[in-house]
């Protein structure tokens, strides 16, 4: 158990950026250097803004910095940076005189590529920053990347940033999302009765594979539907991927695509009761209590009676750093969509991705999620049936505590057999080395004709 804490402690506390002010390393005289932007830029501002989405390895920009405040430029992508580009490098100077005062070089974004510095300013005046490639190289033209930058006295918020996709998104490298920064994700899984998100088992599997925790959505149609039929939709489609260590399932409450408002169709009572009998649905079926994603306007619209289950508000047009103006009859709020148009490595819709932030820090996080998939026995649901090491390499050990298993057998997520053993004792090792990487289910067939079903995922 020490262990275990102490690996989801270094998962999620350590910051991304890894590198702040390095007095070594720097870069100058590189070839074709030139002043781009040709602004110098100023801020008091702790909000991560651009100085540029079209940086080159020759560029220099300005900043104007006062004595003793904290000042932070970087590439990183879950600050809002793109580095995807090519592997950047940053010096920092006095533009006065020359004399280098940061340096950095891989520290964060996709695969650590991405420069970040963290520096107090040590006078009143403008400092000289340079992006380089590796080598202190440069470069031209496309690829670009994009430098952000903030000032960042006092506490610096520790951000948990995550996306949410769905079949618009298409086929989503996630061990490239993860790598990026990225600590989380929602998945859409159904919409109305009859609706099944074609990309949902595959972003459900290769996203929870890579170390993400993955919670699914349900698009909510009550113009046309029950409330009950909806959550029985999801439940056929998302319930064997609810686990004791996933996000929780999640209702979307928007209003129809093609209008009218939902307001229009419903009292604040009516829309209330639809909710809360699909959120009790939900969690009757799988232990765990539903959020709900709503914009302001509806959050508004209804009762109390909703704030039974947590918010995950819309504020697309926002910061990741400020709290969210409105959110309805609730006092608090889980998650906030800040924005619709993210870059985010591995996503193919460039500058079309919804991102989120989690309202807290990283142990915050770890608490909210309860358990993480790595290094934990799933034990939660089925007490008399323990699986272990989940995730594995080479082989999993079964443990029926309460009765002797007759046949254990294994399942891809379509439901194919892939290995079955017949034992005789209740705990057992099974060999799972020829299986590919993915996400898989274990049923074992007791001799006392019951059944248990249990998820694990191959690495």
């Amino acid at each position: 158990m020490e262990r275990m804490i102490i690996f989801f402690l270094s998962l999620f506390v350590l910051n991304v950026h890894a590198q702040q002010c390095l007095n070594t390393g720097f870069c100058s005289n590189v070839t074709n250097e030139h002043q781009y932007p040709t602004s110098t830029y100023s801020t008091t501002s702790p909000i991560w803004s651009t100085v540029s989405a079209y940086m080159n390895a020759d560029n220099y920009t300005l900043f104007n910095v006062t004595q003793g405040n904290i000042y932070e430029w970087s590439y990183c992508e879950s600050v809002g940076g793109v580095s995807t580009g090519w592997d950047a490098q940053l010096t920092l100077s006095d533009n006065s005189n020359g004399n280098n005062l940061c340096f950095s070089d891989n520290g964060c974004g996709t695969n650590g590529d991405a420069p970040y510095i963290s520096w107090t300013a040590t006078f009143t005046g403008v400092v000289r920053l340079l992006t380089t490639t590796t080598n202190c190289g440069w470069n031209t033209g496309a690829p670009y990347n994009k430098l952000v930058w903030r000032m960042a006295n006092g506490v610096t918020p520790q951000l948990v940033l995550g996306v949410d996709v769905s079949s618009y998104e298409g086929s989503i490298n996630w061990v490239s999302v993860r790598n990026a920064g990225y600590k989380f994700a929602f998945v859409k899984a159904t919409e109305g009765v009859s609706i099944t998100d074609s990309y949902f088992a595959g972003n459900e599997v290769n996203g929870t594979a890579a170390g993400l925790p993955i919670g699914a959505y349900h698009f909510a149609r009550p113009e046309n539907n029950t409330a009950s039929a909806e959550a029985t939709h999801f439940l056929n489609v998302a319930q064997q991927y609810i686990t004791a260590c996933s996000l929780p399932p999640v209702l979307d409450v928007e209003d129809p695509p093609n209008g009218p408002s939902l307001q229009s169709f419903f009292t604040s009572s009516q829309l209330s009761t639809w909710i809360t009998t699909w959120c009790s649905t939900v969690q009757n079926a799988t232990g765990k209590r539903p959020i709900i994603y709503i914009g302001p306007g509806n959050a508004s619209y209804l009762n109390n009676t909703v704030t039974a289950y947590g918010l995950w508000i819309d504020d697309y047009n926002s910061s990741p750093y400020n709290p969210p103006p409105n959110t309805g009859v609730w006092t608090t709020w889980d998650f906030k969509q800040y924005s619709w148009f993210g870059t985010v490595p591995g996503i193919n819709a460039a500058g079309a991705t919804d991102m989120d932030v989690f309202n807290g820090d990283s142990a915050a996080f770890v608490a909210y999620v309860g358990c993480m998939t790595t290094g934990i026995t799933e034990n939660n649901l089925q007490p008399d049936l323990i699986l272990y090491p989940n995730p594995a390499k080479d082989r999993i050990v079964i443990d029926a505590v309460n009765a002797v298993p007759g046949n254990i057998s294994v399942f891809n997520i379509q439901g194919e057999l892939l290995l079955q053993q017949t034992v005789e004792r209740s705990q057992m090792e099974m060999d799972i080395s020829g299986l590919a990487a993915g996400m898989y289910l274990v049923k074992i067939s007791t001799k006392d004709g019951k059944e248990k079903v249990k998820k694990f995922i191959k690495e």
